[in-house]
């Protein structure tokens, strides 16, 4: 298994895309499989049901996923219910570590379809970014390799990923 982890805006999806296409294995989003599964957005869930039930479906997803797979899993996935623990037991994480300044320029385009930054000016929006990298940071730090991912083209990431994966 390889999780790729990171703050949301850091481009879990579209790499776990591209290197599940690469190395020939299917692919997990876990905010997609609970949209699909719980036949609601992430958003919806967010505002009917609460962050708190959205991570526990987080938690039971990641946990029912056997098969060998790439999983981009969702920005805040590795700081409840020992997910990194878990995620660290069974493979390879891999944390897509962004600057603030580059989540900024990249998630104030997309406020809408952001269900924690969806109300946020861009002061509060760059604020909270700051914060929550900073919290999540023990958790990310978990990971089995960092891969920096400001600026960079997504063949410079994916032949990154491939230098810290060969044996997988």
């Amino acid at each position: 298994m390889i999780y790729l982890i990171g703050y949301m805006g850091a481009g879990k999806t579209t790499i776990t895309k591209l290197l599940a296409k690469k190395k020939h294995l299917p692919l997990f989003d876990t905010d997609q499989e609970i949209e699909k599964k719980e036949k609601k957005s992430v958003s919806e869930i967010f505002k009917k049901d609460g962050e708190l039930h959205f991570r526990m479906l987080e938690t039971e997803l990641l946990r029912g996923i056997s098969k060998n797979s790439i999983i981009a899993c969702g920005g805040g996935l590795p700081i409840y219910n020992n997910n990194m623990q878990f995620i660290n037991s069974k493979g390879i994480s891999i944390y897509l570590k962004s600057s603030t300044n580059y989540l900024f320029n990249r998630l104030k385009k997309e406020k809408k379809s952001r269900p924690l930054i969806n109300n946020k000016t861009d002061e509060e929006l760059e604020i909270y970014i700051k914060n929550e990298l900073q919290n999540r940071k023990p958790f990310y730090k978990l990971a089995s390799h960092t891969v920096l991912v400001d600026n960079k083209s997504t063949d410079e990431i994916l032949r990154e990923i491939n230098t810290l994966i060969i044996p997988f």
